[in-house]
């Protein structure tokens, strides 16, 4: 934070400052993880189910933190306390955020997509703007406040990724941050088990562009029938559908990445992306709609998304692990993404077999039977070789995957080469692993490098 003090600290949050001068500094932001304690910064101390956070304030200090915002004082350390650490977070955040008078704000939400299209949308903005993000997937009630108060004066774009599990969250969210573009990806099944349908999921993802401004922008999927008539006053839409403004004339995918040609105002531009999938289409679309919204040219948001490398490891990354190609996909999952993957794996070429690792998709509540086997028969019709389920939510998967040579399940991730090596071709098979993130999938693909030495 730029300096800001501790009393302006107790004064926001409605806190009472103790052991501490209300003109001391706070040079850092907010951390929650005393193990990451940086010079200067302010330490929350929450109660969850790794331990009390309160335990850890004079650890926290001795490494640095200037104070600690928590529900008890620890003496010999200078304290706001508050009844909630948790909302005096949000409330720190959103003011500082309003110090930037000039700063702009994008927020993203969605179903899928949003860490892609954030980090697309950064490269887009980075040609225009010293851009800010999260890190990661910090986009909840805890990660975007920890986003908002890394904010510096040399900052003049924010990029701010929303997830959300309930009603409300997004609001919430948007409320801190102050956006004045709101890209929504599309609408999926991702939380479905905590929404009534996708109407209601809707209604909770577009509570980001009824907290813009009036003057603020909306960036709309036009292909996904849940979002074409959403922000219809001030807004650039992009899709397939020939009436977006930022249209996919062509998408294809090879193992040097994925071929793309956008189309806007009658010019055309073509990219490869060092992504995988289709899918990463829209993503690139959305990235260039959201760089029109804030006056990055065509051109030079088509030529950004061309030098683009993805962050995150474990996202639609193609690996070599002896003669096999594996898609690294064990960042997360649900419905759509997982669909994407499986239509990925069938469109790549491949000299040997396609087999699918696939691990459970969560949180989709009383949806998640059907969702898997919706999953095990798009993997039926594109002509998959191989299936590997892992954890319970994904056994019934095998119901609907008829067709498929070879199926297995396992519980968990560390059993995943104990059956897929006596499937492997010589020739090299092209492997898809995918699943949520509590899977841990990545371990397997750990394992298979180490069978070759990797």
């Amino acid at each position: 934070m730029q300096q800001v003090t501790l009393g302006w600290m107790a004064g926001i949050c409605r806190g009472t400052l103790v052991g501490g001068s209300p003109q001391q500094k706070v040079t850092g932001g907010l951390c929650i993880d005393s193990r990451k304690i940086a010079a200067g910064d302010c330490f929350v101390a929450l109660a969850g189910r790794q331990g009390d956070g309160h335990a850890f304030i004079a650890q926290a200090h001795a490494a640095g933190a200037a104070a600690a915002l928590c529900r008890r004082a620890v003496e010999g350390v200078p304290c706001i306390r508050v009844s909630n650490p948790r909302q005096a977070m949000g409330a720190v955040a959103a003011a500082y955020r309003r110090k930037f008078k000039s700063l702009k704000v994008v927020g993203i939400t969605g179903s899928s997509g949003k860490t892609t299209t954030k980090e697309m949308v950064c490269a887009v903005l980075g040609t225009r703007y010293k851009v800010h993000a999260n890190q990661g997937n910090f986009n909840n009630d805890l990660g975007v406040p920890m986003t908002l108060t890394r904010l510096e004066r040399t900052h003049t774009a924010a990029v701010i990724e929303m997830g959300m599990n309930h009603a409300g969250e997004i609001r919430t969210l948007a409320r801190m941050a102050a956006p004045q573009v709101g890209v929504i990806t599309n609408i999926g099944d991702a939380h479905r088990g905590h929404f009534r349908d996708r109407k209601a999921l809707t209604k909770a993802k577009a509570e980001l562009l009824a907290e813009l401004p009036a003057q603020g922008m909306a960036v709309i999927n036009l292909d996904d029938p849940n979002l074409a008539t959403r922000g219809r006053d001030r807004r650039i839409t992009f899709g397939i559908n020939e009436r977006a403004d930022v249209r996919i004339e062509h998408a294809s995918v090879h193992l040097k990445g994925t071929h793309v040609v956008l189309e806007y105002a009658g010019k055309k531009q073509a990219m490869w992306l060092k992504t995988y999938g289709a899918h990463q289409a829209l993503n690139a679309a959305a990235a260039v709609a959201t760089g029109l919204a804030l006056k990055v040219p065509f051109e030079a948001a088509c030529r950004a998304l061309a030098k683009y490398r993805p962050q995150a490891m474990m996202r639609s990354q193609l690996i070599k692990i002896g003669p096999h190609h594996v898609i690294h996909d064990a960042y997360n999952s649900n419905p759509q993404s997982a669909a994407a993957a499986v239509r990925l794996l069938a469109e790549l070429p491949a000299n040997g077999q396609r087999i699918f690792v696939a691990g459970s998709m969560l949180e989709l509540g009383d949806y998640s039977p059907e969702a898997h086997r919706q999953l095990g028969a798009e993997a039926a019709i594109c002509g998959l070789q191989g299936l590997i389920t892992v954890g319970s939510e994904a056994r019934v998967m095998q119901e609907r995957a008829q067709g498929i040579r070879r199926k297995a399940h396992v519980a968990v991730a560390e059993d995943v080469v104990k059956k897929l090596w006596p499937w492997l071709s010589p020739e090299g098979d092209l492997i898809l692993v995918k699943g949520s993130r509590g899977l841990g999938l990545e371990k397997a693909v750990e394992a298979l490098k180490q069978r070759f030495k990797v």
